[in-house]
């Protein structure tokens, strides 16, 4: 006779396993971004950064999206919080946060499933709050723009779908 957590392995294994959620990112026209450089005046992302947010939205899709969902999201424009100090070249490439360089991100979107569109839309991502809240996680320079990114992932997808 089998022992019980051997029966339970051999059901566990005999059932499909759900195709986890995936996102997938482009960046369409980044020289054309509001504020997405390390240097004032440079509107193009690094690729750094372009790996960054992609791999946060990937976490944020694992998170929020339904097994078998994918997510393609189209970045059209990027504005990353805070401004340079034009007119301190000492402080030139330091970026300042104020009240007025909220983070920004405009994005196209389509989810769906086995082929099939469940939503798409396009859709103004903004936190104008952004220094009233208390990050989770200040060290990371992006910080602002992923709190941002998982407040649209959390009112965009989430509905009650929230893992982990």
């Amino acid at each position: 006779m089998r022992s019980l957590p051997n029966m339970l392995a051999a059901v566990l294994l005999a059932l499909p396993l759900a195709a986890a959620a995936a996102v997938d990112v482009r960046y369409l026209n980044p020289e054309k971004y509001t504020d997405a450089g390390q240097r004032p005046g440079e509107h193009r992302p690094s690729e750094s950064l372009k790996r960054q947010l992609t791999a946060e939205m990937q976490r944020l899709g694992e998170r929020y999206l339904e097994p078998g969902q994918e997510l393609a999201i189209d970045v059209l424009d990027l504005d990353l919080a805070g401004r340079f100090q034009w007119w301190d070249a000492s402080q030139g490439q330091v970026r300042v946060m104020d009240g007025v360089g909220w983070p920004r991100m405009q994005v196209r979107y389509r989810l769906t499933r086995g082929g099939r569109t469940l939503e798409q839309g396009e859709d103004s991502l903004s936190d104008r709050r952004y220094l009233e809240a208390v990050p989770a996680r200040s060290s990371d320079p992006l910080h602002y723009e992923k709190d941002m990114l998982e407040a649209w992932f959390r009112a965009r997808f989430a509905a009650g779908r929230e893992r982990g």
